[in-house]
Formats: C-alpha cells, sequence, structure tokens
C-alpha cells in the first residue's frame, strides 16, 4: 500500500538524515523541539518534517560512536525536471553523481541522484513519489552502491580514515576522563609568607 504525494511535496525542502545512538529518546528531543509529532515513526525510522523552516529530517537508531552523527544531506525536489536541473548543475561543475529510478528507500518510492561534496560528505537529490508502508528493498549492499559510487574510492579512503580518527579520539578522551586529576599541585603551600599574594607566588 502507498500514500501519493500532496501539495507538501510542491516546494524544496532542505533535508537531514542523521545517525542516533536512541531513536526513542531521540524523538523526545525533537518533538520538544519543533512542537509536532513524527511524520513517520518506526522502529527503524522516523521523519519530521516542517514547513517552517523548510526541512525534512530523518533519523536513523545507527551507532555513531565511530563515524558522527550525520548520516547525509540533501533537497527533496517537487519534480523531475528540477532533479534534473540540481544533477546537470552540479555534473557541469565536475562532480560525479549517481542517479536511482524509483528506488524503495525509508518507507517512501523515490527518484534521486547521490553526490559527494571535497569534504565527503553525502548528498541526496531526491523526488518523493509515494509514501509506502515498508522499509523498503534498497538497503543494504543494493542500496549502497549509488551513495560509494558517488563517494569514489577516494572518498570512500577519507570518511573511512576520519572514522578511525574518531574512534581513537574517542578511546582517548574515555581514557584520560578515567584518570584521577592530581589538585595537590594546585593548592598553595603553607609556608608562604602570609603577605605574598598566591597570584604572584605562582608566578615565581
Amino acid at each position: 500500500m502507498s500514500t501519493p504525494t500532496t501539495d507538501r511535496e510542491l516546494a524544496v525542502k532542505f533535508h537531514v538524515c542523521l545517525n542516533v545512538a536512541n531513536l526513542e529518546r531521540a524523538l523526545v528531543f525533537y518533538r520538544a523541539l519543533f512542537a509536532v509529532e513524527p511524520l513517520k515513526h518506526h522502529a527503524d525510522y522516523a521523519k519530521f518534517e516542517l514547513t517552517d523552516p523548510p526541512l525534512v529530517l530523518s533519523l536513523k537508531p545507527i551507532s555513531y560512536a565511530h563515524g558522527g552523527t550525520l548520516n547525509h544531506l540533501g533537497f527533496r525536489v517537487p519534480n523531475a525536471e528540477h532533479l534534473v536541473e540540481f544533477q546537470k548543475r552540479l555534473e557541469k561543475a565536475g562532480f560525479r553523481t549517481q542517479r536511482q529510478e524509483g528506488v524503495e528507500c525509508c518507507y517512501a518510492r523515490q527518484t534521486k541522484f547521490w553526490v559527494a561534496d571535497p569534504d565527503s560528505n553525502l548528498w541526496e537529490i531526491y523526488v518523493l513519489h509515494a509514501d509506502i508502508d515498508h522499509k523498503g528493498t534498497s538497503h543494504g549492499w543494493s542500496g549502497m552502491k549509488a551513495p560509494l559510487g558517488a563517494l569514489g574510492l577516494g572518498g570512500m579512503l577519507r570518511r573511512g580514515l576520519g572514522r578511525a580518527r574518531g574512534a581513537v579520539r574517542c578511546w582517548w578522551s574515555r581514557r584520560c576522563s578515567s584518570q584521577p586529576t592530581n589538585l595537590h599541585s594546585a593548592e598553595p603551600s603553607r609556608s608562604e609568607e602570609p603577605s605574598v599574594p598566591a597570584t604572584m607566588a605562582e608566578r615565581s
């Protein structure tokens, strides 16, 4: 079963997809932030859609300790003409794009293309054809081929190295935070002359 698009699809809207450690906890925050209920809410996916500001925010319960919270960015456009316009403009500027026609993803049927910016952030530009009542078939390797193709080998290596650095920083910050802090050296010496200010004693 699918739900046809409505007037809400007639404008270009900014799209952000975030990885969240706990979907239900994230929903509590975003319900309070936006003062609205999510348009879609499943065990493995949720989506908020706002008109002011024009935003489509998706949330996916994916561990982000080694990869950051950002999944991808994008725009939802109202029709195929807008999609082609975006794609031609980016390709003319020298950026590689990967197109997907009529795919089922994130409880929706879409036509889209993927492109990576110079910092290897993935952008998804898409047309929403209809909402559907299942997650879709474009997941796993079949769904990753187009985004990985847009990244290219260099982009995949940069993202992999970035995640590795993030994992090391995460491990190191936890290790450091677990070390007891030695406050003894910060205490002023009791043998100092009372007439000497503490600030002057620290400078000497």
